[in-house]
């Protein structure tokens, strides 16, 4: 049973509470919708969408989440400010959930949290990322906004395997955050390509173990372009991709990317099915997760 000697930080981000060793929690579930390419989205640069549609996904998340005892953050994708405003208006509308405020523009990001600098919704949003390429206006931004939340991408080509990530973290990534005046930190360890997850995995690991704070990393950015396991069918490719979604709480981690929001219907039982197993095994030394509203008691 994995056990890590450092206290782990934990956070309660809108009611969600994650962090801690990994028999206690169940791994936190991470969608992503309005991403480049999603078929709900009509015009990314407006931020016109099917809304009917989106509010379909968006409740079978929930009540698979519910079923599981999974909970979930909202990845929300915007190319313009207009858009990712108006999508983390609208998830914010239908769910209570935590959401990740997310562009592919590091501009787009720093003008979205100061539309919403003065909102009730800041405590619920989630900063991603801070990375080797932040700037000291970003860093100066976030922390005038009053953002709390933020991931750090603990990734660069030079920073591969485990120590490296660690080195990176320590020298770079984590004061850049404080000096932003985050105060709940996670962190992504960074996947390249579907092999990489093992390394990302060993990484979650040795930096929870070091740090303590909620890691997890986002596979989702490699399994959708696994050719060859698609090769085989979708029940193959399904099967291969919960493998690789589950060896990330089988050491250690607090959260997962997992992709697009309508691939929950088999994310989330794969999950859980892990985090149970984890849990029950902790019985042996008289270990009881935290909440009762976990996989173990759900589905066991």
């Amino acid at each position: 049973m994995l056990k890590f000697s450092r206290a782990q930080e934990t956070y309660d981000i809108a009611g969600v509470q994650i962090g801690g060793q990994p028999w206690e929690r169940p791994t936190i579930l991470i969608s992503s919708i309005f991403f480049a390419g999603d078929k709900i989205v009509q015009d990314p640069l407006k931020g016109i969408f099917d809304e009917e549609l989106a509010k379909i996904l968006l409740k079978k998340e929930e009540e698979i989440s519910k079923l599981t005892g999974n909970p979930r953050f909202i990845d929300v994708i915007g190319e313009t400010l207009e858009a990712l405003i108006k999508y983390v208006e609208f998830v914010a509308s239908q769910t209570s959930a935590p959401i990740v405020v997310d562009s592919p523009s590091q501009n787009v990001r720093m003008e979205a949290i100061k539309y919403f600098s003065n909102s009730d919704l800041i405590p619920r949003l989630i900063y991603s990322s801070i990375g080797i390429e932040h700037t000291k206006e970003e860093l100066n931004c976030i922390k005038k906004c009053g953002v709390k939340n933020a991931i750090l991408l603990a990734f660069s080509m030079k920073a591969m395997k485990p120590e490296r990530k660690i080195e990176l973290l320590e020298n770079i990534l984590i004061p850049a955050a404080k000096s932003a005046g985050v105060e709940n930190i996670f962190i992504d360890t960074g996947v390249m390509d579907v092999a990489s997850v093992s390394w990302v995995s060993l990484a979650i690991r040795d930096i929870k173990e070091r740090f303590g704070y909620p890691t997890g990393c986002a596979p989702a950015n490699a399994l959708y372009t696994w050719e060859k396991m698609k090769e085989l069918g979708k029940l193959a490719f399904h099967a291969a991709a919960s493998s690789v979604l589950s060896i990330i709480p089988l050491l250690g981690a607090d959260f997962c990317f997992y992709g697009p929001i309508k691939h929950a219907n088999w994310v989330y039982p794969a999950i859980a099915t892990i985090d149970g197993l984890i849990a029950y095994g902790g019985r042996i030394k008289g270990l009881r997760p935290t909440t009762n509203n976990h996989p173990l008691y759900k589905l066991f």
